[in-house]
C-alpha cells in the first residue's frame, strides 16, 4: 500500500484522506502551516457579514474558521466560494444557494462568474480569508465599481513537522494544496530529507501550486481538479513495486 502526504490543514484533510482509502493509499496528515483564528476579527464579523450584498470566501479554511460565527438567515446576501471544496464546506452551515466556478478554483475563475453583472452598480462585498492573502479579486472588484471591505479571519502559523514519522513511513507522494504549503515543508525539511522530497510524485489542483513545486526541485507533478480516487489509482501503476523515495537512516 503506498503512502501519500495530505499537506494541508489538518481540519480540512478527512475528505482527501478518504479518498486515500478509496484509493487503496495510506495517507498521511502533514501539513506545516496551522490556521490561528483571529478572535478579534471573528467577533466583528457577522456584523461585516450583514451589511454586505455578497460574500465570497477564498478556502475552506476561510469556512471552517468563520461560518461558525455568522447568522445565515438571511437569503439575499449572494454567497460565492473560491471553488467546489469550498463551496462543500459553506453548505453545511448555509441553506441558501451557494456559487461557485464549475471549472478552475482561482479568483480569475471566480472573476469570470456572470453573478458579477447580476449586482447591483456599487454592491458592497465582503471578502473573507486570512491575513496576507492575494488582492487580485478585491483589487479587480474595486476596478468594476463595488464596494470591497475584507475580513482577515486566521493567521498562518508554522507548524513543527515530525520528520522521524516521514522517515518511517516512506511517502511515495503528497497531495499539496497552497504555494505557501509547498515553500513551508521543504524550508521545514532536514538537509537528509529535502532530496527525498524532490522525488516523491505531487499531486495538486492549481498551476500556482506546480510552479512552487518546481522551483523547490520537484520533477513529477500532476494536476489534478481534485484528489479522488480515481486521480489515484490511474498513476498508482506508475508507482515501481517496492518504490521506497525516503533514504535509510545508514545513509544520513
Amino acid at each position: 500500500m503506498p503512502t501519500i502526504l495530505i499537506v494541508r490543514p489538518e481540519a480540512q484533510a478527512a475528505a482527501d484522506i478518504a479518498a486515500c482509502e478509496a484509493a487503496g493509499w495510506r495517507a498521511l496528515p502533514f501539513s506545516p502551516i496551522t490556521l490561528e483564528p483571529d478572535t478579534s476579527a471573528l467577533l466583528r464579523l457577522n456584523a461585516q457579514f450583514q451589511a454586505a450584498q455578497a460574500v465570497f470566501w477564498v478556502s475552506p479554511g476561510a469556512v471552517g474558521t468563520a461560518a461558525p460565527h455568522i447568522d445565515f438567515s438571511n437569503g439575499r446576501i449572494v454567497q460565492i466560494t473560491v471553488g467546489q471544496a469550498s463551496r462543500n464546506a459553506l453548505e453545511k452551515f448555509c441553506p441558501h444557494p451557494v456559487i461557485s466556478p464549475e471549472t478552475g478554483n482561482d479568483s480569475e475563475a471566480v472573476l469570470a462568474l456572470p453573478v458579477w453583472e447580476s449586482l447591483p452598480a456599487g454592491a458592497e462585498v465582503l471578502v473573507i480569508r486570512g491575513h496576507g492573502g492575494r488582492n487580485l479579486l478585491a483589487d479587480e472588484l474595486r476596478r468594476r465599481g463595488f464596494a470591497v471591505n475584507t475580513a482577515e479571519v486566521y493567521f498562518r502559523r508554522p507548524k513543527p513537522l515530525d520528520w522521524q514519522i516521514f522517515e518511517a513511513e516512506k511517502p511515495q507522494a503528497a497531495y499539496i494544496t497552497s504555494a505557501e504549503m509547498v515553500r513551508e515543508l521543504f524550508a521545514q525539511a532536514p538537509d537528509r530529507i529535502t532530496q527525498v522530497l524532490r522525488t516523491l510524485l505531487y499531486f495538486t489542483h492549481h498551476p500556482r501550486i506546480a510552479d512552487a513545486l518546481r522551483s523547490a526541485g520537484a520533477q513529477r507533478i500532476e494536476l489534478v481538479e481534485r484528489l479522488n480516487p480515481h486521480s489515484l489509482v490511474s498513476v498508482a501503476i506508475y508507482l515501481p513495486t517496492g518504490f521506497k523515495p525516503c533514504a535509510s537512516r545508514s545513509n544520513e
